[in-house]
């Protein structure tokens, strides 16, 4: 298993331990696969454990903006840790759907953020699909 905090998670990046296939075929709801699990430190010092196997879309722009916005890139581990803990609804029972939703899309920006800062184009790229799912995650989150 794999341990990704905050802080190391570019180096695991840039030495490809963090492994992902793509999907075939994609549907709406799964693009990628994660082929080992990881362990996750995420900003609030809470651990969770992605299993090997789970599947995701990377970040959730509709096809027709896959030229602008594409579903992979630096931001993607930002994007597996924002879908698992959509998945699970993490923390929804804790913190009721509004505030567990608002954590996972502040999580997304902060491992988007520690990996793809690199200027501030990609620093406004993490930003605009940060706000994207802060205006149409609601209805994902609670199904």
């Amino acid at each position: 298993m794999l341990d990704v905090s905050l802080y190391d998670v570019k180096d695991s990046l840039i030495n490809n331990l963090i492994r992902i296939t793509i999907v075939y075929p994609m549907t709406r709801k799964s693009h990628f696969r994660l082929l080992q699990e990881i362990c996750v430190t995420l900003s609030n010092k809470d651990v969770i454990i992605i299993p090997a196997g789970f599947q995701f879309d990377g970040s959730s722009a509709p096809r027709f903006l896959w030229w602008a916005m594409p579903s992979y890139g630096d931001f993607f581990i930002g994007a597996l840790i924002h879908d698992y803990l959509y998945q699970t609804q993490y923390k929804h029972t804790e913190l009721g759907y509004k505030e567990a939703q608002k954590f996972a899309d502040k999580e997304m920006l902060e491992w988007s953020n520690a990996v793809n800062n690199r200027n501030i184009g990609k620093i406004i790229d993490n930003y605009l699909r940060y706000l994207a799912v802060r205006l149409f995650g609601k209805k994902v989150f609670r199904k």
